[in-house]
């Protein structure tokens, strides 16, 4: 049987969802840079010392938003690439750029936050990247499905492979995934993100582009590479 939350839990419950409710209004209108305890808590009608009981600081509070985001993504991401159907994994790939894409355009000062500047001095938490990286494990899971055996060859030794290597060690604690994938996974995710945020900037919009072809075509030309075409 589920414990019910005691009124004091509520109320705190209630009040961290009013300052990330207020903290991404400050996001949306400025920026991270525009993110203020002190001003939320004089919205609120509190003292600053009763909010800093709930963050202790602006970049506690930012990594909190960032973890949320994350977790929301990655959760866009991970049930577009269910297999129903008879959806291939090139069509759950397909699926799973076109759920990022739009979780994008839905929440454009989110997704700014998540992958844009961030303040001097900030980085994320492992608890925040513990959110995402599930998001990364679907896509490599579907570009290691597409690239079957031509994955196993012989493992490339060059500087990018070992940083590839030990990234993926340190995010997932050292699955099994070939370095071709790994390689594949961060291509996709920076040719994704990169069709992305030149949408976001209206970049193009200008060009007379459809950013949703281009991000299909995109992620059908790595299928065809993961596939060693």
């Amino acid at each position: 049987m589920a414990t019910v939350p005691s009124r004091r839990e509520r109320v705190r419950a209630q009040t961290i969802a009013e300052i990330k409710e207020r903290a991404l209004a400050q996001v949306s209108a400025g920026g991270t840079a525009a993110l203020s305890l002190n001003a939320i808590a004089k919205a609120m009608g509190v003292s600053g010392p009763a909010l800093y009981r709930y963050y202790a600081s602006r970049d506690e509070l930012l990594g909190a938003l960032v973890a949320d985001g994350y977790r929301e993504l990655a959760g866009a991401v991970a049930g577009a690439a269910e297999p129903t159907g008879r959806r291939g994994p090139e069509a759950r790939l397909v699926a799973v750029a076109a759920a990022y894409r739009a979780w994008a355009l839905a929440h454009p000062h989110r997704y700014t936050m998540l992958f844009g500047p961030r303040p001097a001095g900030y980085a994320d938490s492992p608890a925040a990247i513990a959110e995402i990286q599930p998001g990364m494990e679907v896509l490599l899971g579907l570009l290691g499905e597409i690239a079957g055996a031509s994955a196993d060859g012989p493992p490339p030794r060059d500087r990018l492979a070992r940083q590839l290597r030990a990234w993926h060690e340190d995010r997932a604690g050292g699955a099994g995934v070939p370095v071709a994938v790994l390689r594949l996974g961060v291509l996709t995710w920076t040719r994704l993100h990169g069709i992305v945020g030149l949408e976001l900037a209206g970049a193009l919009g200008d060009m007379g582009l459809d950013a949703g072809l281009l991000v299909e075509a995109e992620m059908r030309a790595i299928a065809d590479a993961a596939r060693g075409g």
